[in-house]
């Protein structure tokens, strides 16, 4: 063999004894033992740093990579290699790889990277709760305030429709009852004639607190109310009269579910009312009724007033004989039935009740009189 050929010693020089080589063989095979080892460790150390879940992910790759960097100003570390023979480094191969076996990949360990992740999908859902909780409660609370209620408005303070507010509506339409065919006048014991004209001018009178419904009401109506001077009515005994059957369960705020609430003469000059009620003579209710054609006998509601005929206040219609508070009764509820939306009807049948919107001044077609809406 040539001189200037670089061969290894176990190559040139003659073979070691068997005692020798098995010496290499096992430190060798406790090397590969070592680093084993070192790989197990820094998978456990990899895992530690995964299942840290209260840290960001960025956080814990950069605690890895730390902790994998080299000191500065240290060298590496270099392991000599030892050449050794074919044989007895696969043997020693085979031996490590049957100490330092992988880790399969189990369920359990799947499963435990499925719930690193959970947290955050859960935190996600826990904030989508508690934003639609907080949009609802705001929506009701918004609700809440525009809502009628007796001790949180007085009188004077016009409450928003809500209904009106989500689809508004026009003004009911002006509707008078027909003329009876013949002007009867019913003498009532007590009840004197009242003149055909007033003075013509219009006082505004404090109507009674209007009783709360037991229902729960869909929306308010403000009420005022005008009295025409020199008319011959009792301005006082008339607003008491209205207050108390606008209030009354048998009225429209049990049927519609509306709240009638009074306004003073100052918010009727204002304007901040939806129905006036006025009573006036004949002459004046015709020009306040116009262009409907009410011939100074009947009563109408029209541009949002209900007009009340003083003829008919003090006289009655003879349907409802000497039941002249009854009648009076009728007149309000038929009129603010209009101003609720209401048109006229017919009568059901003969005998039976007759319907508050049927025209009972004009007569009762076989139907019995009645002057509530709720019929029970």
């Amino acid at each position: 063999m040539p001189d200037e050929l670089d061969v290894p010693e176990w190559v040139s020089e003659p073979p070691s004894s068997p005692s020798s080589v098995q010496d290499r063989g096992a430190a060798r095979r406790a090397d590969l033992r070592r680093a084993g080892r070192e790989r197990e460790d820094l998978q456990r150390e990899r895992r530690r740093h995964h299942s840290d879940t209260r840290r960001p992910r960025r956080e814990r790759r950069q605690a890895l990579e730390r902790d994998l960097r080299p000191l500065p100003g240290a060298r590496r570390a270099t392991r000599s290699v030892e050449m050794v023979p074919p044989g007895l480094l696969t043997d020693a191969a085979d031996d490590v790889r049957a100490d330092v076996a992988p880790e399969p990949v189990t369920r359990s360990r799947r499963r435990s990277s499925a719930h690193v992740q959970r947290p955050s999908r859960v935190r996600f859902a826990r904030r989508r709760a508690a934003a639609a909780l907080a949009l609802t409660t705001g929506l009701a609370l918004l609700l809440w305030s525009f809502w009628p209620s007796e001790g949180s408005s007085p009188p004077e303070r016009g409450t928003a429709d809500l209904r009106a507010a989500v689809a508004p509506r026009s003004d009911p339409t002006a509707v008078a009852e027909d003329p009876p065919t013949a002007t009867v006048e019913v003498p009532l014991p007590g009840v004197t004639a009242v003149p055909r004209s007033g003075d013509g001018a219009l006082t505004s009178v404090a109507l009674p607190a209007i009783a709360a419904p037991k229902v729960n009401p869909h929306r308010t109506v403000r009420v005022g109310f005008q009295v025409e001077s020199g008319s011959g009515v009792d301005a006082a005994q008339a607003a008491t009269i209205i207050s108390a059957t606008l209030g009354d369960e048998r009225g429209w705020q049990t049927r519609d579910q509306v709240r009638f609430r009074a306004v003073s003469p100052a918010a009727v000059a204002a304007g901040d009312v939806d129905i006036t009620i006025v009573l006036a003579s004949p002459n004046l209710t015709d020009d306040l009724c116009a262009p409907l054609r009410t011939r100074g006998e009947v009563s109408c509601f029209n541009l949002r007033k209900v007009v009340l005929n003083t003829r008919r206040w003090t006289a009655g219609v003879p349907g409802y004989g000497k039941d002249l508070a009854a009648y009076r009764q009728y007149m309000v509820n038929h009129e603010v039935g209009h101003g609720l939306y209401h048109g006229h009807v017919e009568c059901p049948g003969k005998g039976t009740l007759a319907p508050i919107m049927l025209q009972q001044s004009k007569g009762l077609d076989g139907c019995r009189p009645n002057a509530w809406p709720t019929l029970r």
